[in-house]
C-alpha cells in the first residue's frame, strides 16, 4: 500500500517530465510513499526515444519505490501523467487500485484549428482498461478545463487545476532586471518551430535585436527559422540545456514569448519560470487566460514599442514582476503541494460544463472526424 501512485511514460523530452518530476520530488518531501510505475505508450512509438534521465532518477528518492508494471498495488491517490500516453494506449496491463485517481492532463483535446486531436472519453475508458484505475481528468490551466468541459457530463474533472509545481529554490531571482542600458531580452525552450511565430518577420519582431539591444535564445530551431526567413544570426543562441534554467534567465531583462497560430500552448512552463526568476514578462496575448496579470501582453510587431515602454518606467515594469512572483510561489510553489493532494483526496469533481470552450454538439462531430482520420491512417 502506497500514499500515491505514478504512472508515466518516462520518454517525454520536455516540460511534461518537467512537470512529473517536480510533483514526485514534492510528494517525496512530504514524507510521502510513492510507487512509480513507468510504461510504453504509442503516442511515443519510435524505439529511438531515451527514457529521461531526470524521470529515471526519481526512483533514486527516499520513499519513491519503482514498480515493476507486473506488480499489484494499490494507494490513496494514484496520478496518470499525460492523456495522450492513455489515448494513443500503453504496452502494458496494470493491476493497480485508489481511492482517487486522476488524468494530469498536459494537453488539451483540441488543437489551435478546432480539430479534436484525443478523445477524452475514450482516453478514460482505455486508461481503465489499461490500468484498472477508473480516473478523473485533472486539468494543468484554465484553458485545458474550459476544453474538457466540452465532454461533460460524460468525464469529471478535479475541482482545482492542477498546474505545474516548482521548487522556488531553484528558481530565484539573483539579480535585478532592468539595469541598462543595454537592454536582454530572451526565452528558451525545447527548440520546437511550433514556438516561434510563423513568419521570418514576426520571428524577427518578437525578438527584436535593434537599439543595442541582446537577444538570447535557449534552445531555438535554428534551420527551420532561417527557412522562414528569421536572422538568427542577430541573436546568441544556446543549445537547449546548455545553461541551467536560473542561470540563463537570471541574464535576461525581460522574458519574451511568442509562438504559432498552430501552436495551443496549455500552460506555459518556462513563463512560469520566468516570473518565479522575477523577470518581467512580455507574452503572447493568447496566455493572458493563464497568466492574467502577472504579464504584459502585445503581437510579434508590438514588442519593440513594449519594451521601449518597459525600459522607460523600469520601477513599475520591476514592481509587476515582483508582484506576479509572489502569485507565482502561491499557485506554483512545492509548498503547496500538502494542500493540493488534501483538497483532490476530499475532491467530489466536477462533471459540469460551465465554462465549455465547445458545445457537446460540436464536441461530438469533432470526435467523429478523428475517428475518421485515424481509420484513413492518420495518426493524428
Amino acid at each position: 500500500m502506497f500514499d500515491i501512485l505514478v504512472v508515466a511514460d518516462p520518454r517525454f523530452s520536455g516540460g511534461s517530465t518537467s512537470a512529473l518530476v517536480a510533483d514526485v520530488m514534492a510528494m517525496a518531501e512530504l514524507g510521502a510513499s510513492v510507487g512509480l510505475v513507468f510504461v510504453r505508450s504509442g503516442y511515443l512509438d519510435d524505439a529511438r526515444d531515451a527514457e529521461n534521465p531526470k524521470a529515471l532518477a526519481l526512483a533514486d528518492l527516499d520513499g519513491v519505490t519503482r514498480i515493476s508494471p507486473d506488480t499489484e498495488a494499490r494507494a490513496g491517490l494514484a496520478f496518470l501523467h499525460h492523456p495522450l500516453v492513455f489515448f494513443r494506449g500503453i504496452e502494458e496491463r496494470l493491476t493497480l487500485s485508489a481511492e482517487r485517481s486522476v488524468i494530469v492532463t498536459h494537453h488539451a483535446p483540441f488543437r489551435s484549428d478546432g480539430s479534436l486531436e484525443w478523445d477524452p472519453v475514450a482516453t478514460r475508458r482505455r486508461a481503465r482498461l489499461a490500468t484498472g484505475l477508473s480516473a478523473w481528468f485533472a486539468p494543468i490551466s484554465g484553458v485545458v478545463r474550459a476544453q474538457l468541459a466540452s465532454f461533460a457530463p460524460l468525464i469529471r474533472q478535479s475541482s482545482d487545476d492542477w498546474p505545474n509545481v516548482f521548487d522556488p529554490g531553484d528558481l530565484a531571482p539573483t539579480r535585478p532586471a532592468l539595469l541598462g542600458p543595454p537592454l536582454t531580452i530572451g526565452r528558451h525552450g525545447r527548440p520546437d518551430p511550433l514556438k516561434f511565430p510563423a513568419t521570418g518577420p514576426e520571428i524577427d519582431a518578437s525578438l527584436p535585436a535593434e537599439n543595442g539591444t541582446r537577444v538570447r535564445v535557449l534552445g531555438c530551431p535554428t534551420e527551420a527559422l532561417i527557412a522562414r526567413g528569421a536572422h538568427t544570426d542577430r541573436w546568441e543562441v544556446l543549445p537547449f540545456g546548455a545553461e541551467p534554467v536560473a542561470q540563463f534567465l537570471n541574464s535576461l531583462d525581460v522574458f519574451t514569448y511568442h509562438y504559432h497560430p498552430n501552436w495551443l500552448e496549455a500552460f506555459g512552463r518556462t513563463v512560469a519560470e520566468a516570473m518565479l526568476c522575477e523577470r518581467p514578462c512580455l507574452l503572447d496575448p493568447r496566455l493572458k487566460a493563464t497568466f492574467g496579470d502577472m504579464a504584459s501582453y502585445c503581437q510579434p510587431h508590438e514588442v519593440a514599442d513594449a519594451l521601449r515602454r518597459m525600459a522607460a518606467a523600469p520601477d513599475a515594469s520591476l514592481a509587476r514582476a515582483a508582484a506576479a512572483r509572489d502569485t507565482a510561489l502561491r499557485r506554483y510553489g512545492a509548498a503547496g503541494m500538502a494542500q493540493r493532494l488534501e483538497a483532490l483526496r476530499r475532491d467530489r469533481g466536477d462533471a459540469g460544463r460551465a465554462g465549455a470552450s465547445t458545445p457537446a454538439i460540436r464536441a461530438a462531430r469533432k470526435a467523429v472526424g478523428l475517428y475518421r482520420r485515424r481509420a484513413q491512417g492518420d495518426s493524428g
